[in-house]
């Protein structure tokens, strides 16, 4: 079992609305792009992250201006722990922040070896390229080749498989790789 954090929208246009995020990293803002998106004029297009380090959660805001930003009714100008029954204000809506035991899958679960770095399969759902149930497709093609003696990346199976096309590839791979400079750099 792991983890999840889960937003439950308690004012505001969204009330009554749950974000359950299992994720390491979550996006939330107004942008089409994020994890979660928020249609209100007080949030910015990316406003914050949610990131979970080990069994702990933390909201980070993004850059200048994420105003209408409080924990518990105070502003947050940095990383700021996050615990079950606290408030998070967000532009007009607020949300409860609780925990709750989820089952872990196969795509979307924190990797074995601790690497926070999502796998490229969950960058193409992120933007909107795959579904997951694509996504699981090309692994069990990407299996099946690999018990027979072929070692290819999950990108060029999907590619090869017409599923997405080469600049599609090159932006996952991008997002990919700046999360990681982002993590270990």
């Amino acid at each position: 079992m792991a983890k999840a954090l889960v937003l439950r929208a308690i004012t505001g246009t969204h009330a009554g609305k749950r974000h359950t995020l299992t994720g390491r990293v979550s996006t939330v803002g107004s942008a089409a792009s994020n994890d979660v998106v928020l249609h209100d004029r007080l949030v910015n297009p990316r406003h914050i992250e949610i990131r979970q380090v080990l069994e702990r959660w933390f909201v980070v805001p993004m850059g200048q201006g994420s105003q209408g930003l409080a924990l518990n009714g105070l502003p947050i100008n940095g990383q700021s722990r996050l615990n079950p029954g606290d408030t998070l204000t967000l532009g007009s809506i607020t949300y409860g922040i609780d925990f709750e035991e989820v089952q872990e899958q196969a795509l979307g679960a924190p990797a074995a070896n601790g690497v926070s770095v999502p796998r490229l399969g969950e960058y193409f759902i992120r933007r909107g390229i795959l579904s997951r149930e694509q996504v699981l497709a090309v692994a069990e093609r990407q299996s099946r080749l690999q018990r027979d003696g072929s070692r290819l990346q999950f990108g060029q199976v999907a590619y090869e498989m017409g599923v997405i096309t080469r600049s599609q590839l090159d932006m996952a791979l991008s997002d990919q790789r700046s999360d990681f400079n982002d993590r270990f750099y």
